[in-house]
């Protein structure tokens, strides 16, 4: 599957401009522009190479090594890119650290996203769908899936689970898990933006707070570390009072 990561690549297409059938001549000059440093067409060949378009068959590993150029530039997609290939293990071996780093989290919990899995609906206990319809989730549409982590370090796992559906992208979503018996939200009271992939953009960190694990979503810019004068960073949430809250902090050095 090409995540939305990966289709924001085209928004640096020239307008009416596209990329299918395959032609020789626009590749060739591609290649020329990217080898000479132009970040769009790194862009482009990084786009190209992983969805197939344009080229005689898809190559993640070539990808992988054009989006990296552009990430070397700066270019903030190009980044989420290279950060997302990492987390996915495509086109380059998984490493959760050089994700994170890409990324601009702070240091992952290897062994939360290790064993983080995508689920369903029916695969929650009636618990958690009861607490989903008292939010007044949707839980009869289509997107009917999430993420089931242990973000507590109890054996249990708390789930990250969509909740509202959404016209294109990925659905909103909330993160709920027991506190002592009971049921109940943890999420941000501003709101994630959505689920991706089994715990994509939702990268779980080594750090804790009361009992749960630190949580970077680097899809958010942080809301009280981004004035508008500055760089997007991602939001952070630590685990207080009951629930995640987001955080202020000093965003890490961009990897290069």
């Amino acid at each position: 599957m090409i995540t939305t990561l990966v289709a924001l690549c085209l928004a640096i297409l020239t307008p009416g401009q596209t990329v299918t059938a395959e032609d020789p001549t626009k590749l060739s000059s591609l290649h020329q522009r990217a080898e000479a440093g132009d970040v769009k067409a790194q862009l482009e060949l990084g786009f190209m190479y992983e969805s197939g378009a344009g080229v005689a068959q898809r190559d993640s590993t070539e990808a992988f090594e054009w989006y990296h150029k552009a990430a070397a530039q700066g270019h903030v997609g190009a980044k989420h890119n290279v950060a997302r290939m990492y987390f996915e293990g495509i086109g380059v071996t998984k490493n959760y650290p050089e994700a994170a780093n890409w990324y601009g989290c702070p240091k992952p919990n290897v062994q939360a996203l290790s064993s983080c899995r995508e689920i369903s609906y029916k695969d929650l206990p009636k618990g958690a769908l009861h607490l989903l319809i008292k939010l007044k989730c949707n839980v009869s549409s289509n997107y009917g899936y999430g993420s089931a982590v242990d973000l507590s370090g109890d054996g249990e796992p708390e789930y990250q689970v969509c909740c509202k559906d959404a016209s294109h992208g990925p659905c909103g979503s909330v993160v709920i898990g027991k506190i002592g018996s009971a049921w109940k939200e943890l999420s941000a009271k501003e709101g994630l933006p959505g689920f991706d992939l089994a715990c994509g953009l939702f990268v779980v960190l080594d750090a804790r707070h009361n009992g749960f694990s630190d949580v970077c979503l680097p899809g958010q810019c942080s809301t009280v570390s981004s004035p508008a004068a500055k760089p997007c960073v991602p939001t952070i949430w630590h685990f207080l009072n009951g629930r995640y809250r987001s955080i202020e902090y000093t965003p890490l050095a961009p990897p290069k």
